[in-house]
C-alpha cells in the first residue's frame, strides 16, 4: 500500500522504488501482488510513467487516510512504550498553591505533554487505597508511611509556618521559637498533613505537668486560614499554602532550639509492583529534579 501510494505521488515506478531504497522490479511485484488481491488494477503502465485508475485514484485516496492513521499510531505506540504518552495518577494532600507539589506538575506537563495527568487529592488513607487499588500511579504524602508492597522516595521538606491574626503579639517578633507558642490553642485540619503538624506541636511542647491545646478538626485548610482572623485561635501550615490568597492571616516561620527552621518531611510512594512506562519515566523525572 506503501508502494502504491508513493508511486502515485511520483507517477513513476522507478522513482517510487528510488525514493523507497528498492528495486524497480521488486515495487512493481508488490504493486501488482496489492492489485491481485484487491481484483482491480490501480495504475495505467506505460514508458511515460504509471497513471492511475479511476478505481486507483479512489483507492489510493483511502490508502492515505489509512497509512496516516497507522503512522499516528505506531508515534502513539512509541510515546506510550517509552513513558511519553499515556495516563498517569498522581495523588497528593500538599496545596497547589505554590511550593514543590505545583513545581511538579508545572515539570511533568512541560517534559512530558503528551502525557495526561490525573491528580487525586486527599489524605493518606485515601491515597493508600488508591494506590493498591491502581487508581493511581505514586503519591506524595507528607511524614513517613509504613505500608508493605509500597516503594518510599524522598522528595522535599516544606517550612512549617504559623499563621496569626494581625494583632498577635507575636506579630512583631522577628523569629517565633516553638516555646513562644506554648500558651496558643492550636487547630488544625483533619485532611493532611493537619495530623503530622499537631504531632509536631505536641513533640515540640509537651513536657511533665504540660500538654499543649491542639485539636483536629473537620475543618478545610482554607477556610481554617480565614477563621484565623477571629483571633480565637492560631494554626499550622506548610509554605506551600502562603500563596493561597489573601486570607486576613500573617505568616511566621516558626524556628526550632537549633536556629534552623521547622519543616515537614514530604515523600512519592508507588506499588512496588509497578512497572508501566508512564510511572518509569515519572520517576526519572522525580530523580533528575530531587536527587538523592
Amino acid at each position: 500500500m506503501r508502494y502504491a501510494v508513493l508511486a502515485a505521488s511520483t507517477l513513476s515506478f522507478a522513482r517510487a522504488a528510488h525514493e523507497s531504497g528498492i528495486k524497480q522490479a521488486t515495487l512493481s511485484r508488490r504493486i501488482a501482488l496489492l492489485e491481485d488481491r484487491l481484483g482491480f488494477r490501480l495504475f495505467n503502465r506505460s514508458t511515460r510513467g504509471a497513471l492511475p485508475t479511476e478505481a486507483g485514484l479512489r483507492y489510493l485516496d483511502g490508502a492515505r487516510r489509512i497509512l496516516a492513521d497507522l503512522d499516528r499510531l505506531h508515534a502513539s505506540g512509541l510515546a506510550i512504550g517509552d513513558g511519553r504518552n499515556g495516563k498517569l495518577g498522581v495523588g497528593f494532600a500538599t496545596s497547589l498553591a505554590t511550593g514543590n507539589m505545583r513545581a511538579l506538575f508545572v515539570d511533568l506537563f512541560r517534559l512530558m505533554p503528551e502525557l495526561r495527568i490525573i491528580g487525586l487529592e486527599g489524605d493518606r488513607r485515601r491515597l493508600t487505597q488508591a494506590l493498591h487499588a491502581r487508581a493511581i500511579d505514586f503519591a506524595v504524602i507528607s511524614g513517613d508511611l509504613l505500608d508493605l508492597g509500597l516503594a518510599r522516595r524522598a522528595l522535599w521538606a516544606e517550612r512549617v509556618m504559623v499563621a496569626l491574626h494581625n494583632d498577635h503579639p507575636l506579630v512583631g517578633k522577628e523569629r517565633i521559637y516553638w516555646p513562644d507558642l506554648r500558651g496558643e490553642r492550636f487547630i488544625l485540619p483533619v485532611q493532611d498533613p493537619g495530623q503530622d503538624l499537631a504531632n509536631l506541636v505536641s513533640a515540640r511542647l509537651s513536657e511533665p505537668g504540660f500538654t499543649p491545646d491542639v485539636d483536629v478538626e473537620e475543618v478545610g485548610r482554607d477556610n481554617l486560614l480565614h477563621m484565623v482572623s477571629t483571633a480565637r485561635f492560631v494554626t499550622l501550615t506548610t509554605e506551600a499554602s502562603v500563596g493561597r490568597g489573601d486570607t486576613g492571616a500573617i505568616f511566621k516561620e516558626v524556628f526550632e532550639a537549633s536556629g534552623l527552621v521547622s519543616n515537614l518531611r514530604f515523600s512519592g510512594y508507588w506499588r512496588e509492583d509497578a512497572d508501566t512506562p508512564a510511572l518509569q519515566t515519572f520517576l526519572r523525572v522525580i530523580g533528575e529534579r530531587y536527587p538523592p
